[in-house]
């Protein structure tokens, strides 16, 4: 999922997305009058509650795709209220998530916090990068656990719902969900291959409980293993309507009631959707359509470009901003907040033109890329395909680049040049610095986890990439 990435930087999780096709569509221009305005009316409240709803269906798509097991799988699925471990970084075989990053394991959950508040246990975690982002199902940010907010020596946080009004133990921090589901999307920074084996350990140590269990809650249970990450199926058409149907009921806000409630006219929240007339069935198949577009363009032009970079300053707390929340989280499915994590993005080089493997290019980083290395922070960057926004199989196994990359060779003012293309360099500098691309377009994404101030407040510039010949 990017725009992106605050993907799930953390799982970070992205949903694959689709141009749906429904075949030839009734013209409102063959219907009389009365049925014309009939459908111009439901198509205009379906276009709104595409807009509005999209961040939320995704995350309800995938509450039910993690959660669809009865015991936790190394692949991060875990049945509600238990953590699931990605026990491996994740690469070219992975392709739930749009833009899944190659510099973490995961580990994250989903709780359901109507019965009662969940505790969540974090290890002692020094000298790492980690993070356990909470949200809630509109992809708010509840609270970011990480170094810089609570320090490294790890505890006990109680995850509540507003409105929770039950005893709490005493001196433990509380953070309240407006929504009864959230998405807990942990990451442990792996410095190395031979770095994953203490990672792993830390994994393990996390532990979700319910209040009445706490502190004595089970250990994470050995997740079964899985090969593959499970496969997204997302609603298209009438069935996306019915889905959004079912997560405004499960999880309503006070504060988006007036929206809302004009989305009675379709059928949500009033009558099912299956028994609303064909015009107005006509009327919303054509704006899921048309709303997908609308998205898809917010989400490729709403960040803004800086030497071909796509910055998105944005994420995290949306408001009523409803076009910027669906074309972030189509992008990247609960993109980080800038300040814990800033993921630039590119698809052109410094002349405009499409990135493609065919070709070559390079790009000079700077000694110090402003990260805050004491609360863990690195940087990274990472190939992918234009079209669906994968990680791309290569001979040499390699990803990305970033700070943790051992055997790189640097210029001689400490200054690091990457080299891009889908043949591999003979040059023995160029050999060493790069990185594979497919032979077709592809994009390239930046990670900069825990950035200093100048990245996330938009005064920090990477430098331009260059074709090359």
């Amino acid at each position: 999922m990017q725009k992106v990435n605050k993907i799930i930087a953390i799982f970070l999780l992205a949903i694959i997305v689709s141009m749906p096709s429904f075949g030839m569509q009734t013209s409102s221009n063959d219907m009389n009058e009365k049925d014309k305005n009939e459908y111009n009316y439901a198509y205009s409240i379906g276009v709104q509650a595409m807009v509005y709803g999209w961040a939320p269906v995704m995350m309800d798509v995938a509450r039910e795709l993690q959660t669809s097991v009865d015991h936790p799988m190394s692949n991060g699925q875990a049945p509600i209220n238990e953590l699931g471990p990605i026990t491996r970084l994740w690469d070219y075989r992975d392709r739930s998530y749009t833009t899944p990053n190659n510099d973490t394991y995961y580990i994250q959950g989903w709780a359901d916090l109507d019965d009662q508040p969940m505790v969540l246990f974090v290890p002692k975690i020094e000298n790492r990068y980690w993070i356990e982002q909470i949200l809630d199902m509109y992809t708010e940010s509840v609270v970011d656990l990480c170094n810089a907010t609570v320090g490294e020596e790890g505890g006990y946080f109680i995850l509540a719902k507003e409105g929770y009004d039950g005893p709490l133990p005493e001196n433990l921090p509380v953070y309240y969900s407006r929504t009864k589901y959230i998405w807990l999307a942990g990451r442990i920074g792996v410095k190395n291959n031979k770095d994953q084996k203490i990672a792993r350990q830390i994994q393990k140590e996390f532990r979700l409980m319910p209040l009445d269990q706490y502190p004595n809650g089970p250990s994470q249970p050995t997740p079964q293993n899985s090969s593959e990450a499970p496969k997204v199926n997302f609603p298209q058409g009438l069935e996306w309507f019915k889905r959004l149907e079912v997560v405004i009921a499960e999880n309503p806000l006070a504060e988006d009631q007036a929206i809302v409630d004009t989305f009675k006219e379709i059928g949500i929240g009033a009558n099912s959707i299956d028994s609303i007339s064909e015009i107005k069935a006509l009327a919303l198949q054509q704006a899921y359509i048309d709303g997908f577009n609308i998205i898809l363009d917010a989400a490729r032009n709403s960040s803004q470009p800086v030497n071909g970079w796509n910055w998105e300053y944005n994420a995290g707390v949306y408001g009523t901003d409803y076009l910027a929340r669906s074309s972030i989280n189509m992008n990247s499915i609960g993109l980080n907040s800038p300040e814990r994590a800033m993921y630039p993005k590119r698809y052109v080089d410094n002349k405009g033109v499409q990135l493609n493997g065919n070709n070559s290019y390079q790009i000079t980083l700077p000694a110090d890329i402003p990260v805050r290395e004491q609360d863990g922070g690195f940087w990274s960057i990472t190939m992918y395909d234009a079209k669906d926004r994968f990680m791309v199989e290569n001979k040499i196994d390699r990803y990305k680049i970033g700070s943790t990359t051992e055997k790189l060779i640097k210029n001689d003012d400490g200054s690091l040049t990457i080299y891009i293309s889908h043949k591999q360099p003979k040059d023995k500098k160029m050999k060493a610095n790069w990185l594979p691309a497919p032979n077709e377009d592809f994009m390239l994404q930046f990670r900069l986890y825990e950035p200093e101030k100048e990245v996330y407040e938009g005064s920090y510039k990477l430098p331009q990439l260059y074709k090359i010949d």
